[in-house]
């Protein structure tokens, strides 16, 4: 993608917001780092609302690979450009400079969620084909071999009460895929496991 957008004079805009949520063994590379040709175009977006699950306070950072692309922001008109708030600048500083350990118990317990996902497909619907990813919180389900159309969300909110994210909202490529969220308690997540698989 850098060189694309090198060849073709592209400015990309790298939404790096889940850049803290990286399990062990893997690690996140910033498209900006990878040389001085793909920083000079890139706008890093980094915030802590993800990790950290303080989204409401408002506050993000743009890291900008050169002065020219910081130069063309700021011409922006202010409203335009989004706001900030003193709770969110203080929340935002204390959970990058003092809250490693509380992430670091974060990660494990996503991790161990991440792992109890693919081993519940695994065993209970393994036509649902699906990949554990190497950070976030996000999993994607491969629903196509279930023949539930394009919105399999939809079949999965109908009959099994459970409410996933719908593939085709991101895109073509999202035809025949539903997403799940398992940042939440090992309860409600075999809860929600348990009625994808009854739906079935």
């Amino acid at each position: 993608m850098a060189q694309i957008a090198i060849a073709i004079d592209w400015i990309v805009i790298s939404d790096e917001i889940g850049a803290d949520l990286v399990y062990s063994g893997h690690r996140h590379i910033p498209i900006a780092s990878l040389g001085p040709e793909i920083e000079a175009r890139t706008i890093t977006l980094m915030s802590a609302s993800k990790a950290f699950n303080i989204a409401g306070l408002r506050c993000a950072v743009a890291i900008f690979g050169s002065d020219a692309l910081k130069e063309r922001f700021n011409a922006l008109p202010r409203h335009i450009r989004g706001g900030l708030g003193s709770l969110g600048l203080r929340a935002t500083r204390v959970a990058w400079e003092e809250c490693d350990e509380w992430l670091e118990a974060v990660l494990v317990y996503l991790k161990a969620n991440r792992d109890f996902v693919a081993d519940f497909l695994r065993a209970e619907i393994p036509a649902i084909r699906h990949f554990s990813p190497e950070g976030t919180y996000l999993a994607w389900f491969d629903c196509r071999a279930l023949e539930l159309g394009d919105n399999p969300a939809s079949h999965f909110l109908k009959k099994g009460r459970v409410a996933l994210s719908s593939g085709p909202a991101f895109g073509e490529e999202g035809k025949g895929f539903a997403r799940l969220n398992f940042a939440t308690s090992r309860k409600l997540l075999t809860e929600a496991l348990e009625r994808v698989a009854n739906s079935l």
